[in-house]
């Protein structure tokens, strides 16, 4: 094992042989990807077990549709690129829907195979690579949070799940050399993929730019790449800005003031939770370097792999902290599968031919082991909920194309929005089951109301109500209300920003011990109470909801 070895230092050759064997690899891992995005086509919108987060997507995706800016017409503390996926997704439609979600997320598909599939063939093993693409390309047309079980199929945090991917890519870009250089190309690759996990979510693009400065002191990174990086950053910030007017000056203010109003508590319990979820992968994953450094010992090398440790630490350390950022995933983060493809792509001359190395020395059995458990056990438990997540939808196909009355919502728009009558899950402020007939309340009482033009305002995680009811959309606060993490008590939008156009404001109605984020709504009733007292008043009130008209 030498030091030209250690994470790529020198450029390899490539044996004909494998170049032979390399053919069939970008066929297979196309067509791969190719029938992951027919399934998920044919599969369309799934049941929502966790149904509250998805109307977050679809005012998100609306609103940029009917011409709202992120960043100029409402705040959003999350990158919008979710949103503008599903605003095209919409435009794909003759009457938009929950379609637009999976719409969206096929239109997304091929930009992520792509990049991914670049990135992994020019470093890594054939069947290594094919493998990560489609890996990648799983957890795009996922229908299963990080951290979920495969039973609680929902659309929410899609961004998270794109995160992990985007992230992924750019881990194996910056700490793995190509086999042959080409810095113009490869840097603007590198500039795409942390151009679009900026306006994806910041904590993921922040770590992106550690591990850009990680590869130049590793040398992985040339700095021949950084006009490539860039351009192909410019690039995706060119489309954003003039595409679709969200200006990057507006976009880093939301989330600068999304930043302040984090709990920070909230965060360092997911830090310790993170930590102690992936111990494990964690443990196994420095006793496989540690038998690297016993091995170079016992044959007498001089290097040592330094550099693999480091590398290991780094996407170790710096997936626990993006976690801690997001929800609780528990160890379904994606970007540990990096570590085992950098040893793969470091250990390839050793390797058996059997593993897809050149097996030109005899590696040890219990090294090769570990290798292979660390592999195993990054990707399979991800994979493997993801696939049976799509499984248990297809599955339900029969409750979203006729759902009992009780699951159907009265809106043209929200027809394949269907939450299965048994799903118990805590969602905002009702049991999952109990959602449809929450909001066909508040939809027929606004019916009862609003005029064309109104516009409606809603104290609640989100507002569902301008997309099921083709209304226009509020402007001036948040996109969606979620306590220490896009506002507290302190860090807030003043309320004639707020309500500055609506004409009505429709407010939930809570009950004990049903739902989750009932602190939310309660927040937003202290903060913003007096002045709706004062300009709004009580124009009708339901079992499920309060409607305030202005006075």
């Amino acid at each position: 094992m030498s030091a030209e070895n250690d994470v790529r230092l020198g450029d390899s050759e490539v044996s004909v042989p494998e170049e032979r064997r390399r053919v069939r690899w970008p066929l297979l891992t196309v067509t791969g990807v190719v029938l992951l995005g027919l399934y998920s086509w044919w599969l369309g919108p799934v049941a929502l077990v966790a149904p509250w987060d998805n109307f977050i997507l679809l005012d998100g995706g609306y609103r940029i549709a009917q011409g709202q800016v992120p960043g100029t017409d409402f705040s959003n503390a999350i990158g919008p690129l979710v949103y503008m996926l599903t605003s095209l997704g919409m435009k794909m439609q003759a009457v938009p829907s929950l379609a637009a979600v999976t719409y969206g997320c096929l239109l997304f598909l091929p930009v992520a195979a792509v990049l991914a599939g670049y990135v992994s063939h020019r470093r890594l093993p054939g069947g290594y690579a094919t493998g990560f693409t489609v890996f990648m390309a799983l957890l795009v047309i996922s229908v299963r949070p990080p951290g979920y079980s495969p039973g609680t199929t929902t659309y929410a945090m899609l961004y998270n799940k794109f995160g992990w991917l985007l992230y992924s890519a750019l881990l194996l870009a910056v700490l793995l050399r190509p086999r042959t250089r080409r810095p113009h190309a490869d840097g603007a690759v590198l500039g795409v993929l942390l151009g679009l996990l900026a306006y994806d979510k910041a904590n993921f693009f922040l770590m992106g730019v550690v591990a850009v400065v990680l590869g130049l002191f590793l040398r992985t990174l040339v700095a021949r790449e950084l006009p490539g990086l860039a351009g192909g950053f410019g690039l995706i910030v060119a489309v954003f800005w003039l595409g679709f007017g969200i200006s990057p000056i507006g976009y880093a203010g939301d989330v600068a003031t999304a930043f302040a109003a984090q709990g920070s508590g909230k965060r360092l319990s997911l830090l310790l939770h993170a930590v102690a979820y992936n111990a494990p992968v964690g443990a196994l994953a420095l006793l496989v370097v540690a038998g690297l450094f016993f091995l170079a010992r016992r044959r007498g090398d001089s290097a040592r792999p330094w550099r693999l440790l480091l590398i290991t630490l780094f996407v170790l350390g710096s997936s626990v902290v993006i976690s801690a950022a997001d929800s609780p995933e528990k160890s379904d983060l994606a970007a540990l599968v990096v570590i085992p493809l950098v040893l793969v792509a470091v250990l390839k001359p050793e390797l058996p031919r059997w593993t897809g190395g050149d097996g030109g020395r005899r590696i040890p059995v219990p090294l090769l082991a570990g290798l292979v458990l660390l592999l195993v056990v990054t990707t399979a438990p991800i994979a493997g909920k993801d696939a049976l997540a799509l499984g248990i939808s297809a599955a339900r196909q029969d409750v979203v194309a006729v759902p009992p009355p009780s699951q159907r919502i009265a809106s043209p728009h929200l027809g394949d929005f269907v939450v299965p009558a048994d799903a118990t899950w805590q969602t905002a402020y009702r049991n999952a089951a109990e959602v449809p007939a929450m909001l066909d309340d508040g939809l027929a009482l606004l019916r009862r109301h609003v005029r064309p033009g109104d516009r409606v305002a809603s104290m609640s995680l989100a507002n569902p109500f301008a997309f099921a009811l083709d209304l226009a959309p509020v402007t001036g606060g948040p996109l969606w209300w979620d306590l220490e993490i896009s506002f507290d008590e302190r860090t807030h939008p003043a309320a004639d920003q707020v309500f500055r156009d609506a004409q009505w404001v429709m407010v939930p109605k809570l009950r004990a011990g049903q739902g989750c984020c009932q602190d939310t709504v309660e927040a937003m009733t202290r903060i913003y109470g007096g002045y709706l007292a004062q300009h709004f008043r009580v124009a009708e009130s339901t079992a499920d909801w309060t409607l305030l008209t202005r006075s």
